[in-house]
């Protein structure tokens, strides 16, 4: 329970309004999507804060912070809540601090756009678009998602084929930070070992007042969906396609059949035919083009969007049917389904898909998201996988890295227990800016 003089304080500092400790808010707003793993939500469910705290400046933040430092209390930082790892679960209670008043672009140029820690990414890439840029990269949830949630708890999505990762160097330029001390510190990291502690923390490290991200210039990007009988040849044309430096590209999603029929709006628009794999793309190229590259492979162009309707309100977006949008139609589908995230060997891709078929078959279905990690091109799966046990799913992830992929596994909430961390930066993070250890406790193995 949060001490009524704090949540006097707290109503002080914000407003009334903007204090909420209404069971039901609570209970909604202390979740994010960790319930698409069957081994989280029974660890899970049922965890909440006590509070819902949400400032509008920067000076109310840091108000917030010290109050609640003051008093040893819990704060566990919220964005959209589009995580899926559960660490945007609050393990002890305390306070929720909402980012969703803090929203405002602050400038935005060709170059890179300077933004406030809860605005939307769909807002960014608007307004780079108005001016012939455009954001590197955006998860595929760009509509909700925000810009402190997306560099604390993501890592990339369409545009990461050409750009990378949050990771790589460049694409986030910096970030304000607060501390968690009872006189919170401002500071500015604009290096890239500087935000080495700040980036994929889970809000574990510091609390995130605003992002600069790196802009690009825009590109005419033209969707087109390709369907194949084998998914050999998928596989070998998909990887040619995200080799080829003269094609620009944003997003090379393959999908081994049957998922192409759970997604139901691709059905309905005759898109996914019965039985066939399916290749999403978006680049910067005409239809003559993907229709001369997919006959010569033995494909069939099913579906096609010109730049004029790219990103338009009522049209179909390809990338709401990749990366984890991908996991969310199976699981409407089939309840059973699950996810693991992985990755192949590019130049092993068709074997190592083979070696896994030839021990799980249809209880792991492949599904590839083709980016660049640390500068290579990559096979990077959200592979849908019929879940039967916990001990079913270490297996899968033992048997991949056996097979020479690598694993970041999706059913743990423990930042440390996933190989994407960033170790040590992250460890002298959390004792330069959170000396008190309150900052999203319980989701670091022994804090």
């Amino acid at each position: 329970m949060i001490d009524s003089n704090l949540l006097t304080d707290l109503q002080q500092i914000v407003g009334p309004d903007n204090v909420v400790d209404d069971l039901k808010k609570l209970n909604d707003l202390s979740r994010d999507c960790y319930w698409y793993s069957p081994v989280l939500r029974p660890e899970l469910d049922g965890m909440a804060a006590d509070c819902i705290v949400s400032p509008a400046t920067l000076e109310e933040l840091c108000a917030v912070i010290a109050a609640a430092v003051r008093t040893s209390t819990p704060i566990t930082c919220r964005g959209a809540g589009t995580g899926n790892y559960g660490q945007g679960v609050p393990m002890h209670g305390g306070i929720l601090l909402s980012t969703v008043r803090l929203d405002r672009i602050l400038s935005l140029d060709a170059d890179k756009a300077h933004v406030q820690a809860g605005t939307r990414l769909i807002e960014i890439e608007r307004r780079a678009r108005a001016i012939g840029a455009e954001m590197r990269f955006y998860p595929s949830t760009i509509i909700t998602s925000t810009a402190a949630g997306f560099i604390a708890g993501g890592a990339g999505g369409p545009g990461s084929i050409m750009h990378g990762t949050v990771w790589d160097e460049g694409n986030i330029l910096g970030a304000t930070i607060v501390t968690a001390e009872s006189t919170p510190r401002i500071i500015q990291a604009t290096t890239y070992a500087g935000m080495r502690s700040i980036i994929h923390s889970c809000g574990l490290t510091c609390i995130i007042a605003d992002v600069t991200f790196a802009l690009t210039p825009a590109v005419a990007w033209q969707q087109h969906i390709l369907a194949f009988e084998d998914f050999d040849v998928a596989l070998t044309f998909s990887a040619a396609l995200a080799r080829d430096t003269k094609v620009k590209s944003r997003l090379l999603s393959l999908h081994e059949w049957p998922i192409p029929s759970y997604f139901v709006q691709l059905v309905k628009n005759g898109a996914a035919p019965d039985g066939k794999h399916l290749l999403l793309i978006e680049a910067e190229m005409s239809l003559d083009e993907v229709t001369r590259r997919a006959t010569s492979a033995g494909a069939t162009v099913t579906w096609h969007q010109p730049h004029a309707d790219y990103h338009k309100t009522g049209k179909l977006k390809l990338s709401d049917f990749s990366y984890n949008h991908t996991t969310l139609w199976a699981m409407k589908a089939d309840e059973n389904l699950t996810y693991l995230q992985d990755a192949f060997d590019i130049s092993r891709l068709t074997e190592q898909h083979h070696a896994r078929k030839a021990i799980y078959g249809d209880d792991v279905l492949t599904h590839i998201e083709f980016l660049k990690w640390g500068g290579v091109m990559t096979p990077a799966g959200l592979s849908l996988v019929r879940f039967k046990s916990k001990d079913q799913l270490w297996k899968l992830i033992a048997d991949c890295e056996t097979l020479g992929m690598w694993v970041a596994n999706p059913h743990t909430h423990k930042l440390d227990e996933d190989v994407r961390w960033n170790g040590q930066p992250i460890l002298d993070g959390k004792a330069m800016w959170d000396p008190k250890g309150l900052l999203n406790p319980g989701h670091m193995a022994g804090l």
